[in-house]
C-alpha cells in the first residue's frame, strides 16, 4: 500500500515549488478517494497528476530527488565531525560520503568528504583517502574543486572542500536529456583545461564522468572526486591487477588493469562523457562487467544515429577520443584543443560569411584560436565601419561643395 507520508511529502514539495497548485492536489486526492471507495487499486498522487496533464514526468523526478535529499538531510542534520556541523548529504562515491556542512570557526558552508565506515579500518583505503586529500589540497585551478583542510575525528577521516552551488552534469542530463552542442562544448573546454593542468602535475584522474563534474550557477565547470587518481604513490597503494574507475566511462587500458596509464586514459573517459552529454546516455549499457568488456572489445555505437543534427566534425572527434588504442587518440592537449575549436567554429551561426569561416579554419590549423580570430574579425569589421563612415561623411561634404559651386556658376 502506498505510504501516506510519501503523499504528504510529494504534495508539500510540489506546492512549495509551485509545480502544481493546491487546488490540483486536492482534486487529485478526491480522485484517489473516489477510486478507493469504488474498490479500485490504490494509486500514487503523482499518477493522477500525470494522467490529468497537471505535471510532467521530469518534474516528478525532480520532486523525488528533492524528497530524498530532504530525508537524508533530516537524518544527518546536527551531527558534528571535528569543527564541522553537518547540514545534509550531498552524494556518495567509491571512497566516501560527501556532506554539506558549516565550518564553525569560519562560519562558511563547505563540502565535507568522509571516508566510508566500511573502509575506516582498512589501512590501504585509509592511505588512499589521505593521499587523495593531500594531493588535491596542493592543486589550484579554477576548474578543479578546491580542498581546504584534512583532518581526523576519532576514527573518522575527512577533508573539507569548497561547496559548489550548482548541479552535476549527470543531474542535468537526467533532468533535461541530451545537451545542446554549445553547452556540452563549453563544459568540455573547461574540463579539458583541468585535465591539462593535472597532466602538468603528473596526475591521471581515472574517473572523469558526468557525476564528477559540477557546474556552478555562473556556468563554471569543476572536476572533483579524486578517489581514483594515479600519482607517483600509486605503486605503494595499488595491488597488482587492481581496476579503478567507473565502468560506463572507463578506458580500455584501465579496464584491463594496466599500470602505465597516462593522460590519454582521461581523454577516453572525457570522450565517453562527451558522448553521454550529446546522446543522453552512456556509450554502452548492461552490467558493470559487460560494460567494461564492451569498452575493451566493442565499437562505440555511432553518435550520428542518435544526434544526426550535430555538425559532421563532432563524430570523428568523439571517435578519436574513444579509440581503443591510446596511440590513436590525441597526442597532446594542444591537439585536442585545436579539434574542439574547429568543432566550435563549425557550430557557429550559419549567417557567418563562408569566406570568413574558411579563413578562420585555416588560421586555427596554423595555430590560432577561435577566440583570437573572432576578436580580429570584430576589430577588422569595426575599422571597416569607421572608414565607411568617414568615406560617407567625406562624400556628403564633397557633394555639398559641388552643389554650392553649381549654384554660383548658375548666377
Amino acid at each position: 500500500m502506498p505510504d501516506a507520508g510519501h503523499e504528504l511529502d510529494f504534495a508539500t514539495i510540489a506546492i512549495g515549488h509551485k509545480v502544481v497548485s493546491r487546488e490540483q492536489i486536492e482534486a487529485a486526492q478526491q480522485v484517489l478517494q473516489q477510486e478507493g471507495l469504488a474498490g479500485k487499486p490504490r494509486r500514487e498522487l503523482e499518477d493522477v497528476l500525470l494522467e490529468r496533464g497537471w505535471i510532467k514526468a521530469e518534474a516528478v523526478w525532480a520532486i523525488y530527488k528533492a524528497r530524498d535529499r530532504m530525508h537524508r538531510d533530516a537524518q544527518s542534520r546536527g551531527q558534528r565531525i571535528g569543527g564541522y556541523e553537518i547540514q545534509g548529504k550531498l552524494g556518495e562515491g567509491g571512497l566516501g560520503v560527501v556532506y554539506k556542512a558549516r565550518q564553525m570557526s569560519m562560519g562558511r558552508i563547505i563540502a565535507l568528504k568522509v571516508l566510508h565506515e566500511k573502509w575506516a579500518h582498512d589501512d590501504e583505503f585509509r592511505k588512499r583517502f589521505l593521499v587523495e586529500a593531500r594531493l588535491v589540497g596542493r592543486l589550484s585551478h579554477q576548474n578543479l574543486i578546491q580542498v581546504f583542510d584534512v583532518g581526523r575525528h576519532k576514527d573518522t577521516l575527512y577533508y573539507s572542500m569548497e561547496f559548489i552551488d550548482g548541479e552535476t552534469v549527470e543531474d542535468r542530463i537526467e533532468r533535461d536529456g541530451k545537451m545542446a552542442l554549445g553547452e556540452a562544448l563549453d563544459i568540455l573546454f573547461q574540463i579539458t583545461r583541468a585535465l591539462q593542468y593535472l597532466q602538468g602535475k603528473g596526475i591521471v584522474h581515472r574517473d572523469v564522468k558526468p557525476g564528477n563534474i559540477m557546474v556552478t550557477r555562473a556556468g563554471v565547470a569543476k572536476l572533483g572526486d579524486f578517489g581514483f587518481v594515479k600519482s607517483s604513490l600509486d605503486s605503494v597503494l595499488s595491488s597488482e591487477g587492481e581496476v579503478l574507475g567507473t565502468p560506463d566511462y572507463i578506458s580500455p587500458e584501465c579496464a584491463l588493469g594496466e599500470k602505465d596509464l597516462d593522460f590519454r586514459s582521461d581523454l577516453y573517459s572525457l570522450g565517453a562523457t562527451f558522448y553521454h552529454m550529446l546522446s543522453g546516455r552512456p556509450p554502452f549499457g548492461g552490467s558493470g562487467s559487460s560494460v567494461m568488456e564492451a569498452h575493451i572489445k566493442e565499437s562505440v555505437p555511432p553518435l550520428a544515429t542518435l544526434r544526426p543534427d550535430l555538425p559532421e566534425r563532432a563524430f570523428p572527434l568523439v571517435d578519436r577520443l574513444m579509440e581503443k588504442d591510446r596511440e590513436k587518440r590525441h597526442a597532446s592537449f594542444a591537439e585536442l584543443f585545436e579539434d574542439l575549436e574547429l568543432l566550435r567554429l563549425e557550430a557557429l551561426p550559419r549567417d557567418l560569411e563562408s569566406d570568413s569561416r574558411s579563413a578562420m579554419i585555416r588560421a586555427i590549423s596554423q595555430g590560432g584560436s577561435v577566440d583570437e580570430i573572432l576578436a580580429r574579425e570584430k576589430t577588422l569589421m569595426r575599422r571597416i565601419r569607421i572608414l565607411t563612415g568617414v568615406a560617407i561623411g567625406f562624400g556628403a561634404a564633397l557633394a555639398a561643395a559641388v552643389g554650392a559651386l553649381i549654384v554660383l556658376l548658375a548666377r
